[in-house]
């Protein structure tokens, strides 16, 4: 048995108690020794937030704007429904046609437009637009 440890390419044979018919299992490679990379791997909890949040594929979320948790959850339920995403940025932006009707317009408008935000940020977004155009539109069905 041949103690372990760092076998130079200059290292004295005798010295080291090999034998005549001795095996010896190596490790290591012929080549260079491959150098540490200069820039480390980088973890995720070790990114800020906001890059967390982009690596995980997690979109922003919604402020409270008071009493408008529910309004707010509703949105983001339907904003992972891909086929609605999807359906609502084929919506026309313009849209002052009399066939259409005016207040569903507006509503569809502005839930296309708060998708939009939410996927183009990662900080929450305040749906002030989405929730003025909600209460109009209350106006019109009430």
């Amino acid at each position: 048995m041949v103690k372990g440890g760092l076998l130079k390419d200059d290292a004295d044979w005798s010295t080291l108690g090999v034998k005549e018919g001795q095996k010896l299992m190596m490790m290591g490679t012929a080549d260079e020794i491959v150098k540490a990379p200069e820039k480390g791997p980088v973890f995720m909890e070790d990114l800020p937030e906001e890059e967390q949040v982009v690596a995980v594929g997690h979109s922003a979320g919604l402020f409270n704007l008071g009493n408008t948790c529910y309004m707010n959850s509703t949105v983001q339920c339907l904003h992972s429904v891909p086929e609605l995403k999807s359906a609502l940025i084929k919506y026309p932006h313009s849209g002052r046609s009399n066939d259409l009707d005016q207040p569903s317009h507006m509503l569809t408008c502005a839930t296309r437009d708060l998708f939009s935000e939410l996927d183009k940020n990662v900080k929450p977004v305040a749906p002030m637009q989405f929730w003025m155009v909600c209460s109009l539109v209350s106006l019109f069905y009430s």
